[in-house]
């Protein structure tokens, strides 16, 4: 099963310019169950270091996956790939981790989310629901967006873009099955509680 909690990193913005290494493990023990390593700006060698700074800190249940990379993905058994438009297809990187690597897709509107469940995907985010600052100048799609979308998918979705906890309710409700957040965990001031807050309001809407 999908985790219903997921942080996504994203450079400074996810990390509130701390070190990443130290975010992720805040975050593993606040009760996030999926972290999905997103560093546009870093080097391979840098993503290498990376990676092997925070594999220690996985613990039972927990998911490590890495935007994109999936050589990087099989050269470090990560738990999978999160990938998006501008990326290997699912099929082609389905047949490099086998079976059972968690493949995500990052989905912009409903018919691509449903292609990439079609064509593999064990669950999609869907964004942005909310106006974000990694997205300037893209409209949000709101929540009818996210409701109309859900319906078209037998795949879990993760609500994505402009996700805070105040917001986790009506994202639920809308037929989300979790949420994949940014800053709002990473760049908290205190990750752990920010994680442990989430995943609280998340059973509450899940019971």
């Amino acid at each position: 099963m999908i985790p219903r909690l997921c942080y996504m990193t994203d450079g400074k913005r996810g990390s509130g310019g701390r070190k990443l290494a130290n975010v992720i493990k805040a975050a593993v023990d606040g009760g996030v169950q999926m972290v999905v390593i997103r560093e546009r700006e870093r080097s391979t060698a840098k993503l290498a270091e990376l990676i092997q700074e925070v594999i220690p800190l996985r613990r039972a249940g927990t998911k490590l996956l890495i935007s994109r990379r999936a050589d990087l993905a099989l050269a470090f058994g990560l738990d999978g790939v999160h990938l998006g438009g501008d990326a290997a297809p699912i099929a082609e990187v389905r047949r490099q981790l086998g079976p059972g690597a968690w493949i995500g897709y990052s989905a912009h509107e409903g018919a691509e989310a449903k292609r990439a469940a079609d064509d593999g995907a064990d669950y999609v985010t869907l964004s942005p629901i909310y106006t974000t600052a990694s997205k300037p100048g893209v409209a949000a799609r709101g929540l009818e967006w996210l409701r109309q979308s859900c319906r078209l998918l037998d795949i879990p979705v993760l609500a994505l873009g402009g996700v805070t906890l105040e917001r986790v309710p009506e994202l639920i409700r809308a037929g989300a099955s979790g949420v994949a957040v940014v800053s709002a965990i990473g760049a908290a001031p205190d990750v752990r509680t920010a994680a442990e807050n989430f995943n609280l309001t998340i059973l509450e809407q899940t019971e």
